[in-house]
């Protein structure tokens, strides 16, 4: 089989073109298991920023729940140490009896 100049002119080019791009693609590739150098930045970014909302919701939930369970403890110690409230006597109350009016109500004037 013979291959003309012309062609070997074209074919040679590309056939460099395909194994420079092919090489290329192997090295942005990262073994399997490791983070690409792009993306580490980011990664340590989320990383840091996911980190500090964690532990800055973490620390208000934990203030809001212990401030209220230390304030309910508070509240129960402090009655328990509060001194029985003195009972107060009853005042006598006077005895009411019915009051029978002894005209009737209803007055009827013939006119």
């Amino acid at each position: 089989m013979k291959i003309g100049w012309r062609t070997l002119y074209i074919l040679i080019p590309v056939i460099v073109l395909v194994t420079l791009a092919a090489g290329l693609a192997g090295l942005a590739c990262t073994p399997a298991g490791t983070i690409p150098s792009s993306c580490q930045q980011w990664y340590d970014k989320g990383k840091i920023d996911g980190y500090t909302d964690g532990y800055n919701k973490g620390k208000t939930d934990g203030q809001t729940v212990g401030y209220s369970d230390g304030y309910t403890k508070g509240l129960q110690d402090g009655k328990a140490l509060c001194p029985q409230c003195p009972t107060c006597p009853t005042c006598p109350q006077q005895q009411q009896y019915p009051y029978y009016y002894p005209y009737p109500r209803y007055y009827y004037y013939p006119y």
